[in-house]
């Protein structure tokens, strides 16, 4: 048994909020996210005809075209466009070396399903998963002195196929290289290349511990769309690290907007002040048992049910417990349905 109360207009709104998620694949949730690595080469490429270099099924000139066309075709350097097209700018800042397209291309497509309406910016990074030679300095460089092992140091590596460090030196500042007071072994120029590749918040995607505020630029080497879910290398060497090498790992943090239905179910202090329940019921006749007929008598609410105009329950909400109706104060009870 039940109460109906008829609701207006005016007590039904429809509100939305961005929900965010944190998303990290690698291995085998690379495929099971239909995460794609994706290679293009321009037409002018030497050694890479048209059609014949397939990849993951994709022609790479049509890749790389494609790529071109939407992004970058109306690029004049230095994070200049001309034109008026819409090439899914990400910021309206000019940045030097965005949007610079060269002769090779890496491109990772990540699914609408684990994106939703756009990657958030600062939360996109690529870590490679690096062999152990894939490191800084060589072995002896630093050891303890009595049991010989190596303190912090590897090998100086090409990281991506290039060298890590535009200056070429890792120790950029002598005077500083070792200070016992403080266990500082190593002063790390601030603008130097690191593994981590991180987006900068607008479009850009930068190598992590780069900051646009040093005196050393931090360096672009490709792009992100956030509402389309491409990454785009355009660093010749990282691309063609990203299209050999699979082994990375991915994160970043995805937007889905989520609506919610809001019914205000509005009771005055008149109204449904009797018990509907069946077992508030005695006798053959089925009236109400004595210690629900008085008028001291308020029923408690566990239940709201949304019908529609043909009387069909098309939504039930509980409470988290029975709320007691009160006969001196209107009451407004609020459901809220996520669609």
């Amino acid at each position: 048994m039940s109460a109906y109360k008829k609701l207006n207009r005016q007590d039904v709104y429809v509100s939305d909020y961005s929900a965010k998620k944190q998303w990290i694949a690698s291995g085998s949730t690379l495929v099971d996210y239909k995460i794609e690595t994706l290679r293009g080469f321009s037409g002018s490429t030497p050694g890479y005809p048209y059609p014949l270099d397939l990849r993951n099924n994709r022609y790479q000139e049509l890749t790389y075209n494609s790529i071109d066309n939407m992004y970058y075709a109306d690029g004049i350097g230095n994070g200049l466009i001309s034109g008026s097209r819409n090439l899914a700018l990400q910021t309206s800042l000019t940045i030097s070396g965005s949007r610079d397209i060269k002769s090779e291309i890496g491109v990772l497509s990540i699914p609408r399903d684990v994106v939703g309406t756009h990657i958030e910016p600062k939360t996109f990074s690529y870590v490679p998963q690096l062999d152990s030679t894939d490191n800084y300095i060589e072995d002896g460089y630093s050891q303890d002195r009595m049991s010989g092992v190596d303190l912090f140091t590897e090998k100086i590596g090409y990281q991506y196929g290039a060298n890590p460090i535009d200056t070429g030196n890792y120790v950029t500042d002598e005077n500083g290289y070792f200070d016992e007071s403080v266990e500082e072994y190593v002063d790390i120029d601030k603008g130097q290349q690191r593994v981590e590749i991180i987006d900068d918040g607008n479009g850009s995607l930068i190598y992590s511990g780069s900051d646009r505020s040093y005196t050393q630029p931090a360096k672009v080497i490709g792009d992100i769309i956030y509402n389309h879910g491409l990454v785009i290398i355009t660093d010749e060497d990282v691309a063609r690290y990203l299209s050999t090498y699979s082994r990375h790992k991915l994160r970043w943090k995805s937007n889905q907007p989520i609506y919610t239905y809001n019914v205000h179910c509005k009771v005055k202090d008149s109204e449904l002040n009797h018990t509907y329940n069946s077992s508030a019921l005695t006798g053959s006749f089925g009236l109400k048992a004595d210690n629900v007929s008085g008028s001291n008598f308020t029923p408690y609410i566990t239940t709201v049910g949304m019908y529609n105009d043909a009387n069909e329950l098309i939504a039930v909400a509980k409470t988290n417990h029975p709320i007691q109706k009160t006969q001196n104060t209107d009451m407004t009870f609020v459901v809220k349905i996520d669609i």
